[in-house]
């Protein structure tokens, strides 16, 4: 696998860990960010799951996520 620009999204919620851990097995190093320039510019975002996803949608919009 080649190497990519990953980027980890951190809300707040979510197996962020367990994403990574998951990642770091597969030889692919992530960035755990919550700067949406970074975003942007990544080649591949992750947005680790959450099971009750009303307060995690608040939290990204008041962050700034919604747009992205």
């Amino acid at each position: 696998m080649s190497k990519q620009n990953i980027v980890i999204i951190k809300y707040n919620a979510g197996n962020i860990r367990s994403v990574n851990n998951a990642l770091l097995r597969l030889e692919q190093n992530a960035e755990i960010t919550s700067d949406p320039d970074k975003i942007r510019k990544a080649d591949k975002v992750i947005f680790p799951g959450v099971g009750e996803a009303a307060s995690t949608m608040r939290y990204l919009e008041q962050s700034g996520f919604s747009g992205l």
